[in-house]
């Protein structure tokens, strides 16, 4: 008889395991919402059913097992209504599996009390230790009244009972703290993946934001272009890019021309403005041109790097920015060459070489720059 409580035990203890793993991701408790203690309360009625096929026959009429433990740990994780759902699928399994006999309505009676009065006495504030045991004595209590009345013989009522207590207190610690421990560690388990998932994110957004920040050293804080850090890393990483393969890179650097007579004139705030206008124009302009990097290089004065570009061609589009800033019509009263805002341009080009240095094709479109001031401004030099 112990042996068979026993292996009821194991079922119990077992399937508890299997059940907290399987549903971890929708955890009983008194506040989860009805369809999760539905679907529980069903999931420890069909454990109920399942002990009472793996139940030993004590009499013609009586069987024993642990099913009564499926409706406490039911109680004491989700309080009533997966209580009296577990005791009520029991209960039609006890008359369905053994037949529709007076000793079947009995104990399914006694299962369905079983039920109701653990999940009344769930709701008590207790300690949930203390209020497992509690019931698992109701669930006794009634159990013990069915055998009373079915087992005529005193001393193997007295020994079924006697197992069935130690087994069912026993049993019953071990089963509900199993659940418990299986409970926390799936809550642990979320909480772990999820404190992971926000990690994740965080570092998702740090990255972006580290992005951001590596953007907006490379840019210019005015005119939203490339500033000198963009045009020194891009020389010199495409100066080294071409000397292997030998193709020139080119270099033009213009500026406004009068632009210290323009902020004497318009004021500070117009001269920013109209180095926003001119910058964007020619942003727009070279937008689509997969070899060009448009940067200021400092005050009023650009650069704009062209790669795998002959001079011919840098000459032709020198013409198309100049043109593009008198098509602005940027107004220049105090200008010297025009009555609007103009450029002068200087251009260099050279083939890379271990010879030679980025700052030798800087050199070359500064001086080419001067001779276009020294020449009247408004106009485009060459080196």
């Amino acid at each position: 008889m112990l042996k068979d409580f026993f292996s009821n035990a194991t079922i119990l203890i077992a399937s508890f395991a299997v059940m907290g793993q399987i549903f971890k991701n929708m955890p009983l408790s008194p506040s989860s919402s009805h369809s999760t203690k539905l679907y529980w309360g069903i999931c420890y009625g069909v454990l109920g059913n399942i002990l009472m096929a793996f139940s030993f026959q004590i009499n013609s009429t009586t069987i024993a097992d642990l099913r009564h433990l499926s409706i406490v740990v039911a109680a004491a994780f989700g309080g009533v209504v997966p209580a009296i759902i577990a005791s009520v699928f029991i209960a039609l399994g006890r008359v369905t599996l053994f037949g529709f006999t007076e000793t079947a309505i009995v104990a399914a009676i006694s299962v369905l009390l079983t039920g109701i009065v653990c999940g009344w006495f769930s709701k008590l504030n207790l300690h949930p230790t203390l209020k497992a045991f509690t019931m698992n004595l109701i669930g006794l209590f009634f159990i013990t009244i069915v055998f009373a009345i079915y087992i005529e013989d005193t001393k193997t009522l007295l020994n079924v009972l006697l197992n069935h207590y130690l087994i069912s207190l026993v049993g019953g610690f071990f089963a509900y703290h199993l659940s418990v421990y299986i409970a926390n560690s799936n809550a642990a388990e979320k909480e772990l993946n999820l404190s992971l998932l926000k990690l994740q994110e965080s570092e998702q957004k740090l990255h972006k934001a580290n992005e951001l920040l590596n953007q907006l050293s490379y840019m210019d804080g005015l005119t939203g272009i490339g500033n000198r850090r963009h045009f020194d890393e891009v020389l010199n990483k495409e100066w080294t890019r071409l000397t292997s393969t030998q193709s020139p890179l080119t270099l033009l650097m213009f500026d406004i021309d009068y632009f210290k007579k323009y902020n004497d004139t318009y004021g500070h705030l117009a001269g920013d403005q109209c180095l926003q206008t001119i910058s964007s124009a020619i942003k727009d302009l070279v937008a689509n041109n997969p070899y060009a990097a448009f940067s200021r290089y400092g005050g009023e004065e650009f650069a704009l790097i062209l790669t795998k570009t002959n001079l011919d061609k840098a000459v032709n589009m020198a013409k198309l920015i100049q043109k593009k800033v008198h098509s602005l019509k940027i107004d220049h009263r105090s200008s010297e060459v025009s009555d609007i805002v103009t450029i002068s341009i200087g251009i260099a080009s050279i083939i890379p070489s271990s010879e030679a240095e980025p700052k030798d094709l800087i050199h070359l479109a500064d001086t080419s720059l001067y001779t276009s001031k020294a020449n009247g401004r408004n106009t485009i030099s060459t080196l």
